[in-house]
């Protein structure tokens, strides 16, 4: 019984120290079960909004929103489903080596979440 209870704590601190270094996101960043309190990585979509990361300094987003970073020919696509609603830097979400320019994101609560 204790070698099952020892396994099970040892795997579950891995899965946790692996989620944590995914999408470059501080592991400070990150609730209890491992995802990012920004949101999440999604895929692109034609809906998303399309930033070049290169062309400015910052942007207002509401929670929920779906924006795909451009810089110097990479992309990635992050859906803003934040628990926090506080201004963050792209560099803390995109994934190591996307771009070292700093572009600030003002998350703001969405309509459905009252104020």
């Amino acid at each position: 019984m204790n070698r099952s209870i020892r396994a099970t704590t040892l795997t579950a601190s891995l899965l946790f120290a692996v989620a944590s270094v995914h999408a470059g996101v501080p592991s400070s960043d990150r609730m209890a079960n491992g995802k990012s309190i920004h949101g999440e990585v999604a895929a692109a979509t034609p809906n998303a909004r399309v930033v070049n990361v290169d062309a400015g300094k910052a942007i207002n987003v509401n929670c929920g929103d779906v924006v795909t970073f451009q810089s110097a020919g990479k992309s990635f696509t992050w859906k803003f489903n934040s628990t926090a609603h506080r201004a963050l830097d792209v560099r803390e979400i995109a994934p190591q080596g996307f771009s070292d320019k700093k572009l600030m994101v003002y998350v703001s609560r969405n309509d459905a979440e009252g104020a």
